[in-house]
């Protein structure tokens, strides 16, 4: 593709963001920018025109993606109306869904791209827990209160009967058996984030009373046992930073090695306890002691699209105009935001409405803790709910690390095309690997794989093909 406009760091960066994203074979297209901003962040109607091999936009979309993707939107995020306002559509993934589908829409021969997912899958969900505390403390005073002051009997009685059940050595918090069993049922696997928390409690603040309750040893015998249980049993365990190592590296750093040690393999992935983000310095932080994924970028008090996008995406560091290695999988839905909403239900399907809809990164954090019913009353269930639901969906469902090395395979791999008289060669890099492709044609088209792969699914304008050999052969006509 050929970009006419100004090339500034972000707009190149947006341009690259987009190629990197839908994996098109080379495509002799140019495209027209109008050099001037988007109306509002939400703005959908991005071409201007479409034909001939040539796109005009309506606005610079590749310069706002750059710069949204860079941070530039932080400063909206202090006013909370307006955060959920913004955080409705995921405008990023819309805007490249369009340009992408007005490029399908002008090309006379087929289009082959790099699936999104393997198998052809809709989107992608993306199942974390965060593990913040193993034992239920504090919340018996805070829980009981909160119940007394809305006059929810029910609730305060429910903290008897888990206090009651405490006391006879039913630990309230200790969900692990309850999740693997659950997700065991449903045929997938999850991330499970440990907390190493060291901050200090002061009993005349009750805002560091939740750090006392998250001060468990994670080197202790039985937090060991299940760490090696959940890892060996498929299951990823990831760090999560506690609440000040967003901002202190060498303490990032520490809880890294102390939960490798006891894992006995690297760690993958991170969250920071309370999203807790210092942009773009916690992402240098983590790229620098190795972390290959991050999925701290998202609200814990609503729902939605933090910067505009489901997908995983490299974050640009707007100071030094450098795009880090690190790779940010967004986060969308957090247990606590989704049921603050006066119908949780519904305001889920709306968003993973969303999300299927530009076919990206639906990521669920649904702490371990709420899986205790007497504390969190239909919480689990929801989860479950969720899960069939995408599933139903046609979604592929996979821990953080699993995504986080897809995308990056992506990355790695690209297409060569050589059409001539009808036919079409198509060779997939690196060789000797499997590679899942997607050919779309117009409903005049019609489409037969001769050799090299295999037609995995198939639609009306699309074909998703698994590879087996070195090079494809695929033969066309109109019908």
């Amino acid at each position: 593709m050929m970009l006419m406009t100004e090339k500034d760091i972000y707009t190149l960066y947006g341009l690259k963001h987009f190629e990197d994203k839908y994996k098109l074979c080379s495509q002799d297209i140019v495209i027209h920018v109008a050099e001037k901003q988007p109306a509002c962040w939400s703005e959908a109607d991005i071409i201007s025109e479409a034909g001939d091999s040539e796109i005009e936009l309506n606005f610079n979309v590749f310069g706002a993606i750059g710069r949204i993707l860079s941070g530039c939107m932080e400063p909206y995020f202090k006013d909370r109306e307006l955060i959920k306002e913004l955080s409705k559509k995921p405008f990023v993934d819309l805007w490249e869904k369009i340009l992408f589908d007005s490029i399908l829409s002008i090309s006379r021969i087929p289009v082959v791209n790099y699936s999104l997912w393997p198998y052809g899958k809709e989107f992608a969900v993306c199942l974390t827990h965060d593990v913040d505390e193993i034992r239920k403390t504090y919340q018996y005073f805070t829980y009981s209160a909160r119940h007394l002051k809305k006059r929810n009997f029910r609730g305060l009685r429910n903290q008897l009967v888990s206090l009651f059940r405490k006391l006879r050595g039913n630990e309230p918090f200790w969900t692990f058996e309850e999740i693997m069993k659950v997700e065991r049922e449903l045929g997938v696997r999850s991330t499970f984030f440990f907390l190493n928390e060291d901050a200090k409690v002061n009993l005349f603040d009750v805002k560091t009373w939740r750090h006392y309750g998250r001060r468990f040893d994670i080197k202790e015998p039985k937090v060991v046992d299940v760490i090696k249980r959940l890892s060996s049993e498929g299951w990823e365990v990831g760090l999560h930073g506690s609440f000040h190592s967003f901002k202190d590296l060498s303490k990032l750093r520490r809880e890294k090695e102390v939960l490798e040690e006891v894992l006995s393999e690297k760690v993958c992935g991170n969250r920071q306890h309370n999203l807790n983000l210092s942009i773009p310095e916690t992402w240098r932080y983590h790229e620098e002691i190795g972390l290959v994924y991050d999925t701290t970028l998202g609200f814990n008090n609503c729902v939605g699209f933090r910067w505009g996008t489901s997908f995983p995406f490299h974050p640009l560091d707007g100071e030094s105009g450098r795009v880090l290695e690190l790779l940010e999988i967004p986060l969308v839905v957090e247990d606590i935001a989704l049921f603050s909403y006066e119908k949780p239900w519904r305001e889920f399907l709306s968003v993973a409405g969303e999300v299927e809809k530009c076919n990206g990164t639906l990521t669920v954090l649904w702490h371990h803790a709420v899986f205790s019913d007497m504390d969190f009353p239909g919480w689990g269930e929801m989860y479950r709910k969720i899960v069939e639901h995408c599933a139903e969906r046609d979604a592929w469902v996979a821990t953080g690390c699993e995504i986080a090395k897809w995308w990056k395979k992506r990355e790695s791999s690209r297409i060569e095309v050589e059409y001539g008289n009808g036919e079409m060669t198509i060779s997939a890099y690196p060789e000797n690997m499997r590679h899942f492709l997607d050919i779309h044609i117009s409903e005049e088209v019609e489409i037969e794989v001769l050799s090299g792969a295999e037609v995995i699914k198939e639609s009306d304008r699309k074909i998703t093909i698994s590879t087996s050999d070195r090079k494809v052969r695929v033969v066309f006509r109109d019908g």
